[in-house]
Parts: C-alpha cells; sequence; structure tokens
C-alpha cells in the first residue's frame, strides 16, 4: 500500500480546540519503504530519504498519483473540520 493514515486529534489551546491539519497527520510510504509526513512532500517532485539517504522520484509513477490522492483527501478532511468551525493548525 503506498501512503497511510493516522487518526485525527484535538489539542487544547487556552479555551479554543484546535485541529491538527491532516497534512501534519497522515504518512506517505517512500519508494524505500521508509514513511515520511505527508505535509512535507507538498509541492515536492524528487525527496531525499531521511533513514537511509535513497533518493525518491515523486513525479514518477505509481508515487505522483498516490502523493496526489493522499494530499487531496488531507486537504478535503482540513477543508470538512474547517466547515465545522474548527480552527485547523499546521504543526511547525
Amino acid at each position: 500500500m503506498v501512503g497511510g493514515t493516522k487518526k485525527q486529534f484535538h489539542y487544547k489551546r487556552d479555551r479554543f480546540f484546535m485541529t491538527m491539519s491532516m497534512l501534519d497527520q497522515m504518512l506517505f510510504k517512500l519508494p524505500c519503504g521508509h514513511d515520511v509526513v505527508l505535509g512535507r512532500l507538498e509541492k515536492r517532485s524528487l525527496w531525499t530519504c531521511e533513514d537511509c539517504e535513497e533518493k525518491a522520484d515523486l513525479a514518477a509513477e505509481p508515487y505522483k498519483a498516490a502523493l496526489e490522492r493522499d494530499l487531496d483527501t488531507a486537504s478535503q478532511i482540513d477543508l470538512q473540520a474547517k466547515g465545522r468551525g474548527e480552527t485547523v493548525t499546521r504543526a511547525g
């Protein structure tokens, strides 16, 4: 399987609940088999694995389609959370 997800979580800041963006929760499986946080791959076509230093061409299939699908899924989940009035925040 290419890509993967973690459960969405909330954390409390003052009196308001903020939702961590799915871009910072979902993992994407690189060709070498290691995972990287999906949001780090946004607007990237090449990634060097931090674990094994293997270069991954994210513009090549099947990774291009899987990355586009996972980025779209994460964005749609974030939009739904915003639609419910939640504040969606990015890590880092």
